[in-house]
Order: structure tokens, then C-alpha cells, then sequence
């Protein structure tokens, strides 16, 4: 008798003996084949069972996880498991190429900086120091090799949609052929070739041609965010946050009541250096606001805290007139020109 027999011999007896439903989610056509048989039509009905094949349970990348059953098998996963499985097998098979990204040196014709002189640049150079770098997709390793001249060290994986080259490697821990996971380490960083210093090339191929690897991966960025997003709403019932952008300020902005808007935009580009600042970043904090016992920076769980925090700190001594004054009345900034600074920038808006 094989493992599965033995399961539904054992599933079955289970559900004999049960006064009620199972408490988890069973897909029936007849809920009479809940009841027990006896004699030799149980022996039968297991041997029948026990010889059918029962199709899998299928991810979906969009839709979470379908089931496909044709006998009155239980499901042990509730609806919630069923779509954090199919999150988690989609953020499975993404990934960025590096731990963190700054572009160096971007796409298309560039001053070289080693001929000094206007030559096409096939890729983007990513700025990092002997660090980890990753498969951002499932891929076969296409080609390795080893020198000192053009890429140096570089690994080329094939994608299917797209080939991706790595070059500038110091160590590359994968071989050919070998078939590697989203999220594999691939090589250490280096400064081999031409190289004037350790970073990352990536050039992206598609259908034998040279194309930009920044949208890509700025895509590839966005769409890990939303789905750790979607992850954590499934997870723990955490809003996904919204993509901080102007317009999205500008909107939550109104929910708060926040008035003179363009200057209070004006000063979160300010503050944040266009959303880009650490404490924007980690604190969630678009206008530098400090807790009054230490000088520390106010840490948010989202940005849109930040902007309620903004009228009930700030905003809320604010009784008419000059909205520039009023923050240079208040002390909001200590740098002397922010007033300016602020002014400037809302001209823009």
C-alpha cells in the first residue's frame, strides 16, 4: 500500500467519525460522500480513490492560488493562505540586482572615462564596492570568463525575455549551464577590465540588441515594493502605502486640511531633497520634524503620518497672513536662507 492510499484511508476515517463539518475549506459536488461506507463498498471506494489522479494546486502570478479538484479533497489553506502563497511565489522570482542602487554612469553616448572621449556606453554602472550581486530573475548561466581587458570578469544569464551581462567582477561563484533562482548570488562586485573603479556594469539584451537597463529595473523596483505591500496588507492588515509623489501629497494634503499647499510641497522637496533623503527614506519624515526633548527625528510608519503630524505640529499655529513669515516667525528651519529656498522652489511648482 503506498503513501497515498494510507492518507485517504486515514482522511477518511477522520471524517467518518465527525459530528460536524471539518473546520476548513473542503470543495464537494455531493456532500453525501461524507458519509462513511461499510464492508466491501469502503474497500472499493478507497481502491477507486487511491488510482485517481487528483490535479495540484496551481499558482497564479495575478490571481493567487487555483485549486483544481475533482474528489471531495480537503483544502488546508484558508483564502488567506491562498493568496500569501501566490504573493510570496511572485516575490520569489523577482529580485534587484544589488543591495542598494545608485546609478553611476548611465545609458548611451558618455564622455569614456579612461579614452576621454564620446563613446556609446551599452549599459548602466552601478555604484558599489565588492558587494553581492544577484540574479534578478530565474535564469541560465550563458557564459563565464575570465580578464583584464573591456568587462574583465563577467557573467552573461539568460533570461528568456532578455540576456543581462554583469561585468567588472572581482569573484563569480556560478558556472555555465547552471540553472540559477531569482535572487541567486551571482559574483562579487569588483574593478576588473576597464574599470576606473570598483561599481557594477549591467547591460540588458533583448532579441540580440543593446536597451536601457534603468527602466527595467526602476520597474522591477516598483513592483517588488507593491507587492511587499500586498504582502504586508495580507500579513498583518497594513494599508499599502501610497507611492509618495506630488500628487499624492497634494491629495493627502486635503484629507488633512492643509492649507498654502504649494509652499508646504515646496518645503518636502526641500526637506527631502525630492524624496530622497535618509530620514524621508527610513523615518517617513517629509519635513524634518524633531521631538522638542532630544532633537531627534519623528520616525512614521508611512509618509501620510508625517503630514497629518505637519498640521497638528506646525500648521495648526497658523492664524492668516504671509505663509513665508509666518515660518520665519516660528524658527521652522535653522539654515537662513530657507525662507528663499522654500520660495524658489514653490515658483517652480
Amino acid at each position: 500500500m503506498n503513501k497515498r492510499t494510507v492518507f485517504l484511508a486515514f482522511l477518511t476515517l477522520k471524517l467518518s467519525v465527525l459530528p460536524v463539518l471539518a473546520q476548513f475549506y473542503t470543495i464537494s459536488a455531493d456532500t453525501a460522500h461524507l458519509s462513511r461506507p461499510s464492508g466491501q463498498a469502503e474497500e472499493q471506494m478507497m481502491e477507486e480513490m487511491a488510482s485517481e489522479e487528483i490535479e495540484e494546486e496551481i499558482f497564479s502570478p495575478t490571481s493567487g492560488l487555483k485549486v483544481s479538484i475533482e474528489k471531495d479533497v480537503p483544502v488546508f489553506v484558508t483564502v488567506k493562505d491562498s493568496i500569501m502563497a501566490g504573493l510570496l511565489h511572485d516575490r520569489l522570482n523577482v529580485c534587484l540586482p544589488l543591495d542598494f542602487l545608485k546609478v553611476n554612469s548611465k545609458y548611451g553616448y558618455r564622455n569614456d572615462p579612461v579614452l576621454k572621449c564620446t563613446k556609446f556606453h551599452d549599459g548602466i554602472d552601478l555604484k558599489c564596492s565588492y558587494d553581492y550581486v544577484y540574479s534578478m530573475l530565474p535564469a541560465t548561466v550563458k557564459e563565464v570568463c575570465h580578464g583584464n581587458k573591456g568587462y574583465g570578469n563577467y557573467v552573461i544569464l539568460d533570461h528568456g525575455i532578455m540576456e543581462c551581462l554583469y561585468g567588472h567582477l572581482s569573484a563569480i561563484v556560478v558556472e555555465e549551464g547552471e540553472i540559477l533562482p531569482a535572487g541567486s548570488v551571482v559574483a562579487i562586485s569588483g574593478n576588473t577590465g576597464k574599470s576606473t573603479g570598483p561599481h557594477l556594469h549591467i547591460r540588458l539584451r533583448k532579441n540580440g540588441k543593446s536597451v536601457d537597463p534603468k527602466p527595467f529595473i526602476s520597474f522591477l523596483n516598483d513592483y517588488i515594493i507593491r507587492l511587499q505591500d500586498k504582502i504586508a496588507f495580507v500579513r498583518d492588515g497594513i494599508k499599502p502605502q501610497q507611492e509618495l509623489n506630488i500628487q499624492n501629497l497634494v491629495t493627502e494634503m486635503d484629507r488633512c486640511g492643509i492649507t498654502n499647499q504649494r509652499y508646504v510641497v515646496a518645503q518636502a522637496l526641500l526637506e527631502t531633497g525630492y524624496f530622497t533623503s535618509r530620514v524621508c527614506l527610513e523615518c517617513n519624515n517629509l519635513f524634518g520634524l524633531r521631538r522638542p526633548s532630544d532633537g531627534s527625528y519623528y520616525e512614521f510608519d508611512r509618509w501620510e503620518e508625517s503630514v497629518k503630524a505637519y498640521k497638528d505640529y506646525v500648521q495648526y499655529k497658523y492664524k492668516g497672513g504671509d505663509y513665508l513669515l509666518f515660518l520665519k516667525r516660528i524658527g521652522y528651519a535653522e539654515d537662513p536662507d530657507y525662507i528663499v529656498k522654500v520660495h524658489q522652489i514653490a515658483k517652480t511648482l
